[in-house]
This record gives C-alpha cells, structure tokens and sequence, in this order.
C-alpha cells in the first residue's frame, strides 16, 4: 500500500528520550518509506507561536508545510490540524499525573494538545502498557484506536565504553523530582555503606555526555531505577546491553521492560529497595544472563515496522 507519511520530528533537538524515539522511528521508517516519509519540524519557529496556532487556534493545516499526506503523525507537543488520517504517540502521562513536578505551562500546553488527540486522533501509539491503562482512565479515547508499541535501545547508547572506572559504585539516572525517587536511594545506598552515583540534573554528576554515561553505566555493581513513575523506561535497556544488573521499582511500565531480567522492589520501602539492590549484586551473572534475553524482545525496526502497520490500519 502506497502512502505519504507527514511525521513531526521536532523533538529531535532536544536530546531528550523523546529525541530519541523520534530520531529512531524517522530512520525506521526511512527504510521502509522511502521517498514518500515527508518530515517536518517546526523548531525553527517560535516553539509558544505554533503552540497557540496548533493547540490553541487549531488552524493552518500542516499540510501548508510539507504538501498532501495520507498520515499525519504529530508530536508530543502540538497537534496541528490537517485533512490526512491523524495519529499521535503518547510516551508519559506525567503533566497529569504529576502535575506538581511539572512547570505549569507544560501542564497547560498538553492539556489543549490531548483535547485535540480525543477529538481527532485515529490512533494512538503508546509505548507500554502501563501508559495505555493511564491514557483510557485519564481520557476519552477507545480501545480500538490504542495500539502498544515498545521502543528499543537508542543507537547512541550502543557503543562501547572508552574508559573503566576503578571504583565499586551504585549507578543511577534522574533528577530530584519526587517521582525519580532518588532520595530514598540515597537513603539506602548510606544504610548499604555503598556509594551513589546519579547522572543527570541535580546528580552528584550532573549532565554527563552519552559517551561518560555509558562509561559510568558499564562499571557499576548494579544500575538501579527506582522511579515511581516512567512511561516506558530506556536506561533498563542501556544497562542490559552493556551487561549489568538492573535493580528497578515494580510499579508503571518498569516490569513491562525488565521483564524477569531485574530485581524488583516496592519504591516507597527503603527495606526492599536495599534488598534487591544486594540481591542484584548476588545474582549479577544470573541477571545479566537475563538482560541480554529481554533486550532481544525490543528493537527500532519493529518498532517502525508495528508503527507502519497503525498507518495502514487506518487508511
């Protein structure tokens, strides 16, 4: 079946996880497309301009950018109006769930852009499970239009470390937003008598660069993610493919990712947190044997190929 696909690669800039879904699903598609995947960005104009004139107006079709589309996959951002079938990816719930660990602007802008997905959408892709369960209790989008589709690994992260780091070390990701979790592994790493390390803003590291962050990744004891809350979870897959260990919450989409590769915790019990963390270090080879299982379930090309086949659900 022949299409032209409209797809908003805005995100790409950001260097965010939705930079990387975005850049990946784009060079999927790119092979299965070809000439008739058009891509766009709007990063070029001023980002609360076409917030209004999208979200708010809901006006100038985006095909007055890129030209007659049969598909329009929009961003996470905006949802432009247009004549082609709509579909959008919903990647977290968190300015709704979380709304006070998010800048009330960034509530504001998701709020007019998801009356839009409601009212127009064709499909919705979600990246776990546990962010579709999230997606049917917040809004009024059937069954019929979500689709599941899982991201994988991003190709900037699979390369391999140029400097080991001699030092034995808990390794996490995150900033101090309650929902990161991050104090409490704080609090268990003191009571361990372990040391912590955190990439990321308001880490002991701060922002590290990919290359410093796989470094840091594959010489840890174990990587631990003990969020309360992730719409899908893309470290767990780092650490698998760099052979480590996985500690993570058993709450929202990590269980989904980790599969039976990870030992779980309650994120709110310091207790379990501080025992899984021991057992991942007891059972390191056990787990990474496991890690290398699960991260063969997750890859780009099927999710572009899953992602092309929403497209012609639709047409």
């Amino acid at each position: 079946m022949y299409m032209n696909v409209g797809l908003d690669t805005s995100a790409v800039v950001y260097g965010t996880g939705v930079s990387n879904y975005t850049l990946e699903l784009m060079n999927g598609l790119r092979l299965k497309l070809g000439s008739s995947l058009k891509t766009f960005s709007f990063s070029r104009y001023p980002l609360m301009f076409m917030e209004y004139l999208w979200n708010g107006l809901h006006v100038f079709d985006v095909e007055n950018l890129i030209g007659k589309i049969d598909i329009y996959h929009s961003s996470d951002w905006v949802q432009a109006p247009s004549k082609a079938k709509k579909v959008t990816t919903v990647h977290d719930l968190t300015p709704f769930l979380y709304p006070a660990e998010v800048d009330p602007l960034i509530v504001e802008v998701h709020t007019r852009r998801m009356k839009w997905v409601e009212k127009e959408c064709d499909a919705v892709i979600c990246v776990s499970q546990s962010t579709a369960s999230d997606l049917k209790k917040l809004f009024k989008i059937s069954d019929e239009k979500i689709h599941v589709i899982y991201e994988g690994l991003p190709t900037k992260f699979a390369i391999k470390p140029n400097q080991k780091i001699n030092d034995k070390y808990i390794f996490a990701i995150g900033a101090n937003q309650p929902r990161k979790n991050i104090i409490r592994l704080e609090n268990v790493c003191k009571r361990l008598g372990m040391k912590l390390l955190t990439a990321g803003h308001q880490g002991n590291l701060g922002y590290v660069s990919d290359q410093e962050l796989v470094n840091y990744l594959a010489s840890t004891q174990t990587f631990v993610y003990p969020s309360v809350y992730e719409g899908f979870g893309l470290p767990i897959l780092e650490a698998f493919y760099h052979g480590v260990p996985v500690a993570c919450s058993n709450t929202s989409s990590l269980p989904e990712v980790a599969g039976q590769a990870a030992a779980y915790f309650d994120p709110l019990d310091e207790d379990d947190m501080a025992k899984a963390i021991t057992n991942a270090i007891k059972n390191r080879n056990k787990l990474i044997g496991l890690g290398n299982k699960q991260l063969t379930k997750f890859s780009w090309d099927k999710c572009a190929q899953e992602t092309l086949a929403v497209y012609k659900s639709i047409l």
